[in-house]
């Protein structure tokens, strides 16, 4: 699977320094290694990004924007590691955790307009930040979460295993 990512401000910020690497001609000719560090760091970022952020005062607009940046960032992070996994245990076994968390957030992830498919990855229905309250964006992003706490976690374990000479 060929995940474009959209060049949006959130996604940016979350590939922070790699952020020539968050989409288009210089992401098709990084490097694998390079490609699963970037995303790694960018799911970490993203995961810190998303439980400070406020919900409340943002514009639907905004909202959009940032959970799509959160779920191109997630899929990108899976393509690029499941890529580099196939030499290395440690990141194939984060990899797979990666998708087993969404797989088994599914149905929380559903309620606030983000699906999984089989294969863990995720897609935000157009009107997401429409159709469900701010509110419920806070509650499942907030410091407490745990799907967070282990997806963070599994992007942490990518980071440390990759080796960026490749």
């Amino acid at each position: 699977m060929n995940i474009a990512a959209t060049s949006s401000l959130s996604l940016r910020m979350f590939y922070h320094s790699y952020s020539s690497v968050a989409s288009g001609a210089t992401r098709k000719a990084a490097s694998t290694g390079t490609l699963s560090m970037a995303d790694a760091s960018a799911l970490r970022n993203a995961v810190r990004k998303l439980e400070e952020y406020d919900f409340e005062s943002a514009t639907k607009d905004q909202i959009q924007e940032k959970l799509q940046a959160f779920t191109d960032t997630m899929n990108n992070a899976i393509t690029s590691a499941n890529k580099y996994g196939a030499g290395d245990t440690s990141v194939r076994n984060a990899v797979s955790k990666l998708k087993r968390l969404n797989n088994e957030y599914s149905s929380e992830l559903q309620k606030i307009g983000i699906s999984v498919d089989k294969t863990g990855t995720m897609s935000l229905y157009d009107k997401a930040s429409k159709t469900y309250s701010a509110e419920k964006f806070s509650k499942f992003f907030d410091n407490d979460s745990k799907y967070l706490k282990e997806v963070y976690d599994a992007a942490k374990r990518i980071t440390r295993k990759v080796d960026v000479r490749l």
